[in-house]
């Protein structure tokens, strides 16, 4: 396989940069000589108005600015409608970042309010949760990398930048889908393959909520947790069984080493005496189908017991995660009848 310059350009600001260059091509100066991109640019332009839900416009000019007060990419079409693309690759938004970008637009253009859009173009990974909050505001919408290899597949041509850029992202998805062919019998999740599992888990569970199998009240996240042992991606039910000053909730942690599944404690007094005393009422629902840590450590957030059988696999030793789904929803709605023992006993 040749080389591929996106392998070796990995930042947000080469990204800005290519962004920039397919969008250049509109200019009616290359509709002859570079027809296919000129065409695909046009097509990208209306992906965008469509995603933001702008009605179809005859467009008369298009400027393109890139770093323009901080913003990665800023479109003025026909000099009242402005577009700013928020490019990531694997970091995420700043708190509030791009509202705050719409404000420096309107400002500083003197543009209306209703007429300033934002894009949050994510190449990277982004949990569910993540990208509800950053569409829940106004006129700000997320196009993530699996839309994104959607768009490019579109391109006609042979533009070899337009290729390898391709080419780069269904490589990361790729990496992240090898979690499905992965015995797991005899080897481990690498890192993008627990992504590709998250992500995935993510679609399971909204799905769940949709089908009304999941309770709506329990929130689901995912993120990137630094320690000492190096770090593990985590996965978190939030809103599953909280009481005045401490509650319980589940938490998925997994590494290129191991994948546990535990009961937690969280507590604001950092009381680990809550573990020891709901470790025996875990064990009189459960038995041995959950198992004490090595050892307890006092903290805000606290491992009270591991979940042996969470992990369904398919007569292939391959995950089934939509069945791994439904399982993990089981113990979350277990846990939750079990408030009025854990409430009175402790």
């Amino acid at each position: 396989m040749r080389p591929n310059i996106f392998k070796f350009v990995t930042s947000e600001l080469s990204q800005d940069a290519f962004i920039c260059y397919v969008l250049d091509y509109y200019k009616d100066e290359w509709k002859s000589k570079y027809s296919l991109e000129y065409k695909f640019a046009r097509f990208f332009i209306h992906k965008l108005f469509e995603k933001l839900g702008i009605e179809k416009i005859e467009i008369n000019s298009l400027e393109i600015k890139k770093q323009f007060m901080g913003i990665d990419i800023l479109l003025i079409i026909n000099e009242n409608l402005y577009i700013i693309i928020e490019d990531k690759t694997f970091t995420s938004e700043r708190e509030n970042q791009m509202n705050g970008y719409r404000e420096k637009v309107i400002n500083h253009c003197k543009a209306l309010e209703q007429n300033v859009y934002c894009i949050y173009y994510k190449t990277g990974d982004e949990s569910y949760t993540n990208t509800l909050l950053i569409r829940d505001r106004t006129n700000i919408e997320t196009l993530l990398r699996e839309e994104i290899i959607e768009i490019f597949e579109k391109y006609e041509g042979s533009n070899i930048i337009f290729e390898d850029y391709l080419t780069n992202l269904k490589d990361i998805q790729n990496e992240r889908q090898n979690f499905k062919t992965k015995n797991l019998k005899n080897e481990s999740f690498t890192w993008s393959e627990i992504v590709g599992f998250y992500n995935e888990l993510d679609k399971a569970f909204v799905r769940l909520k949709l089908a009304g199998i999941m309770p709506k009240d329990i929130g689901f996240n995912w993120g990137y947790v630094a320690n000492q042992n190096g770090g593990f991606m985590c996965y978190n039910f939030e809103n599953v069984l909280d009481f005045e000053d401490y509650g319980y909730y589940l938490q998925l942690e997994c590494n290129s080493e191991n994948m546990k599944f535990a009961f937690k404690v969280w507590s604001d007094k950092k009381d680990i005496s809550l573990l020891y005393k709901g470790l025996d009422i875990l064990k009189e629902n459960y038995g041995d189908r959950i198992q004490k840590p090595s050892r307890f450590a006092r903290g805000t957030w606290m491992t009270q017991a591991i979940i042996k059988d969470y992990l369904v696999i398919n007569e292939m030793d391959l995950i089934d995660v939509d069945k791994t789904a439904i399982n993990i929803v089981k113990w979350l709605e277990s846990l939750r009848d079990l408030k009025s023992k854990l409430k009175k006993d402790l």
